[in-house]
């Protein structure tokens, strides 16, 4: 049955009429020569996993042949006993859903894949690459902040690989996190670094796309820093490249590039000129992702030339393929696959603790009253055991202190695991509709016909944009990994670096604490005070910087907080909610609090915490 397959895999791959290119042909010598061997478990894996790789390529390429490779991937994973090999077709299956537009099925698919790639083990560039797939999944669909997990996530997975396409796809998407507008970021030189890093790389990637991409990546990078000299040397690289390989992906940005030179310096008709061929190269890759973006792009030039016919035609497409992608179905299926477990487990958890902790509290209740009964019947029997019994009292006294901190404890960790779910239904479900809101409003370019008109829409997309980080801040801090792990160090040097990264104060941090580890309601309270002071400095101080410091000294915690913005008036420390919950989670830790502020000169917040 084997070499019957084989046979007709060996016809199906002679099949003649199609574009030269040098890694496919390659590809399709190697497996020619595999289907003639002896048939054995350990060519039949090697074939799978080329014939995977062959597939998702033809699929990267819009190549007719690439249903036929799908078809035969599925065909032969069947006959071959091999977990990984499952795996492999899954990813190539939702990669052509990813091509194609389907991001819901896409995730699914890639979801599917990881999990069997996990249970299969060895060797771990296959599972890194399915982790960056999804995660270029949820960067187009608006969750850049989900994205960059799965970089972390794959990362070191990457690292373990001599062949270094992994590695590369994740620096290059670090450059592009870095370098387009829409991540809100636009530090070129960092792009820039990123990029150059991928471009060191290249001599041990196999990938003609990272090949043809990289420079052209490069090439925007001199061109934001204003050395258009490199910028056309690295363009004109990158576009030999791609149609060397009839990379049609790559040709569309290039064009598309080139187009936006000409719009800066108002010369439409050369814009549209280059439009035109990024569209049409975009229409070839089969990609309705690029296709919706070239859309969106002409429809905009179009309208900057004052054509608004073909503006009103281009805007129509644009929407209509947008509305086939379902973003937000992306999302809400991504929240499903993250969270349906995890929330049903801690749902089940947080009726167990509240059961626990009532019944201890009964259970209190029932010696207190043992307690007082057996002390009152001691004292009227025999008073000459007064000082036994005081004892007896003392020891009794002491259990229920025991229980009582052993209620608390349950209680904080009935609070943290609510504190989860309620940090996930805001980054994983919010978060993702605002995201979507913003891109939407972002992606539309009216003609207002007033000047108020303009501002208002301007300054609804600018709020909505503070709402998204606002919601982002508060989930990714709500409740961090690394406080209940490592400790408040840990938890704070990561709260730092996620405010700093949102660019609206550069926040500094010392710690004298880094390796002591407190009480849990002390680490949680505190985390909580300084997320919220952190807080009010971003919203209402304006302040370019601030400090936060953590002390230990005389047996008490001492936190500081300082910024150099505008001070706050008084009434803000007298009625603002935020600062009245700060002060009773200090009360509850029996701390003390002061606020100095002064117009101009900024705020200090100082905390004391007994720890002994």
């Amino acid at each position: 049955m084997i070499k019957l397959f084989c046979y007709l895999l060996l016809i199906s791959l002679s099949l003649k009429g199609f574009a030269q290119n040098p890694s496919l042909d390659s590809l399709i010598n190697q497996i020619h020569s595999l289907a003639k061997q002896n048939q054995s478990f350990q060519r039949d894996t090697v074939i799978i996993s080329k014939l995977n790789l062959l597939t998702e390529r033809t699929i990267n390429l819009a190549d007719k042949r690439a249903d036929g490779f799908l078809d035969s991937l599925l065909r032969l994973t069947n006959k071959t006993d091999w977990l990984k090999g499952k795996g492999l077709y899954y990813r190539a299956s939702g990669k052509k859903q990813d091509r194609n537009g389907n991001y819901t099925e896409a995730l699914k698919l890639y979801s599917k894949a990881s999990e069997i790639l996990i249970k299969a083990g060895g060797d771990p560039s296959d599972l890194c690459y399915t982790y960056i797939l999804t995660g270029f999944v949820l960067n187009n669909n608006g969750r850049p902040d989900k994205c960059l997990e799965y970089m972390e996530k794959a990362l070191p997975l990457a690292k373990m690989s001599y062949n270094t396409n992994n590695l590369c796809w994740i620096l290059d998407y670090y450059g592009d996190y870095n370098y387009y507008d829409n991540f809100g970021i636009k530090n070129y030189r960092k792009a820039l670094s990123y990029y150059l890093q991928v471009e060191s790389l290249l001599p041990r990637a196999t990938s003609a796309n990272l090949k043809a991409d990289n420079p052209h990546c490069i090439a925007n990078c001199y061109t934001q820093l204003g050395n258009e000299h490199l910028a056309a040397h690295y363009r004109d690289k990158a576009l030999k490249y791609a149609q060397e390989t009839n990379n049609r992906v790559v040709i569309f940005a290039i064009y598309s590039d080139l187009a936006e030179i000409y719009e800066n310096k108002k010369q439409f008709a050369k814009a549209i000129e280059y439009r035109k061929l990024s569209l049409e190269y975009a229409r070839q890759s089969g990609w309705m992702e690029i296709i919706s973006r070239a859309e969106n792009q002409i429809y905009q030039t179009y309208e900057m030339a004052g054509d608004s016919g073909n503006a009103l035609k281009f805007l129509k497409a644009y929407k209509t393929h947008e509305d086939s992608l379902g973003r937000v179905s992306v999302n809400q299926k991504y929240a499903e696959l993250e969270a349906d477990y995890n929330f049903v487990k801690q749902q089940t958890r947080i009726k167990t603790l509240e059961y626990e902790a009532l019944k201890q509290a009964d259970e209190k209740k029932s010696l207190i009253g043992m307690g007082l009964i057996f002390s009152l019947l001691v004292g009227i029997i025999l008073i000459a055991y007064v000082f036994w019994n005081n004892k007896q009292l003392k020891q009794i006294n002491a259990e229920l202190v025991q229980k009582n901190e052993e209620i608390q404890g349950a209680l904080l960790k009935g609070q943290t695991i609510e504190r989860k779910r309620v940090a996930s239904e805001l980054h994983d479900n919010i978060s993702a509709k605002i995201a979507s809101l913003r891109w939407r409003l972002e992606a539309i370019n009216p003609s207002f016909q007033t000047e108020k008109e303009s501002k208002i829409f301007n300054s609804t997309v600018e709020a909505l944009s503070e709402v998204y980080t606002d919601v982002r801040l508060l989930s990714h801090n709500l409740l961090p990994a690394e406080l209940e792990l490592h400790g408040l160090a840990k938890a704070l040097e990561n709260m730092v670096k996620e405010i700093n990264s949102l660019g609206k104060a550069n926040f500094s941090l010392s710690i004298s604490t880094h390796d002591e580890r407190f009480a849990n309601k002390i680490e949680y309270e505190l985390f909580s005070v300084i997320l919220e002071l952190s807080n009010n400095v971003l919203r209402h101080a304006q302040a370019p910087e601030a400090f936060i410091a953590l002390t230990q000294i005389d047996g008490k915690l001492q936190l500081v907080i300082k910024d150099n913005g505008i001070g706050m008036p008084e009434k803000f420390f007298k009625n603002g909610m935020g600062l009245n919950n700060v002060r009773t989670r200090v009360a509850s830790l029996h701390g003390e609090i002061d606020f100095v502020s002064l117009p101009e000169k900024g705020t200090e917040v100082v905390v004391k915490v007994p720890v002994v």
